[in-house]
């Protein structure tokens, strides 16, 4: 979720953790599904929000 919070690309991702873009795309789906995010952006948020996610958020 950090590396997505920074505004990496999938295909970034997938390199970045050795998975397929594919994989990072399953996980993004299912991480905005549980919560109820209606986008990437806002599941960023939430992620700042319930401190999941550290630090300054990008602009």
């Amino acid at each position: 979720m950090s590396l997505a919070a920074e505004g990496h690309s999938d295909d970034e991702l997938a390199e970045r953790l050795y998975v397929s873009s594919l994989t990072v795309r399953t996980h993004i789906h299912r991480a905005m599904t549980k919560p109820g995010a209606r986008d990437m952006a806002q599941l960023v948020v939430m992620a700042y929000q319930s401190g999941l996610v550290q630090g300054v958020p990008p602009e």
